[in-house]
């Protein structure tokens, strides 16, 4: 199984984890993680890391989201969104497309913006969830947050849907509910879909039905991939056969890390990295991190921190590269 990354496009209701739990039970593979969190609601974008490729979350850059979201005017739950319970009520005032448009545009911009009560953020070693489940007024502090635009795509009251283009770290149900205070009411997040995170699109996303296809050619993943206890089991191909189905949807290292800079080793460079994990200097000033190339082939990732030793195993695709190990620059 070659390591990289997996795009899957999470159906709803559904967890992260459990997407995890059935890429692990697909491949075989004890390492797989996710790179952000999905509300079990929400749908879309789930990169996950395989095998070896865990070692290089941290070099991601995903801090551009885009979110398809639908807002509910009239209506505000505990939690922001349709899994809560509704709290307050509104009537949602007559308003036209173009005051919508431009109470839209008054969100985009840098600005703090404080975490939902039920979230994963944690304060004292627990997250805020937990805090509200039982009924305690704990908040975080704002934190900086950034919305790159916010396009209206429907408007058909009281809903109305938008694209939103923004930093890592910003709540949709927070804009949703800001969304509609703007517009006279109240409202909350009825819908979400994760369009995009940093280098993964939606486009390259592996819906479950898919998947599903590829491990027993049955569409009807929950019974493929997630069947009850007393259900009888629908019988998958053997391992080899779905690692060929799946690597047509796997993005390379090098690809999903395509953000940093790269420098080319000569021969003896390159020899004296795979042995020592010595590295030459960054191609630019006070980079954090690089890509170690030999010709079109990634070695590795070096870096001026700690030392990241455990390899990772590329074996063919379109770089053909050789087992690349993320290392730390030696002065």
């Amino acid at each position: 199984m070659t390591d990289g990354f997996l795009v899957m496009d999470k159906p709803p209701g559904i967890t992260s984890h459990d997407v995890v739990a059935v890429a692990r039970a697909v491949t075989g593979l004890l390492k797989v993680g996710h790179t952000g969190t999905l509300d079990p609601f929400a749908t879309g974008v789930l990169p996950l890391a395989l095998g070896g490729a865990t070692r290089l979350i941290q070099f991601l850059d995903e801090n551009e989201k885009v979110y398809d979201a639908v807002i509910a005017l009239g209506r505000l739950t505990d939690t922001g969104d349709p899994t809560g319970t509704v709290i307050a009520e509104k009537p949602v005032p007559h308003i036209t497309r173009a005051e919508v448009e431009r109470a839209l545009a008054s969100f985009v911009g840098t600005r703090l913006q404080r975490p939902p009560r039920y979230s994963a953020v944690k304060i004292k070693g627990k997250p805020l969830y937990e805090y509200a489940r039982k009924g305690q007024d704990v908040v975080a502090e704002p934190r900086p947050i950034r919305i790159d635009s916010m396009d209206l795509l429907s408007f058909e009251l009281p809903r109305i849907r938008v694209l939103i283009r923004c930093s890592r770290g910003t709540y949709a149900r927070v804009i949703a509910e800001e969304v509609a205070e703007a517009l006279g009411t109240v409202g909350h997040l009825e819908e979400l879909r994760r369009d995009g995170s940093g280098p993964f699109r939606i486009e390259q996303a592996l819906p479950m039905s898919r998947l599903s296809e590829i491990v027993a050619d049955n569409p009807a993943w929950h019974e493929v991939l997630r069947p009850g206890r007393q259900a009888e089991r629908i019988p998958w191909k053997p391992r080899e056969d779905v690692f060929a189905g799946l690597k047509p949807y796997l993005v390379s290292p090098r690809e999903a890390l395509k953000h940093l800079p790269a420098i080319t080793l000569s021969a003896l460079e390159a020899r004296r990295f795979q042995t020592t994990g010595q590295v030459p200097p960054p191609p630019v000033p006070d980079a954090k991190a690089w890509l170690l190339l030999a010709g079109d082939e990634l070695l590795g990732v070096g870096t001026a921190g700690k030392a990241v030793s455990e390899p990772i195993h590329w074996e063919g695709g379109a770089q053909g590269a050789r087992p690349p190990m993320p290392a730390r620059r030696r002065h």
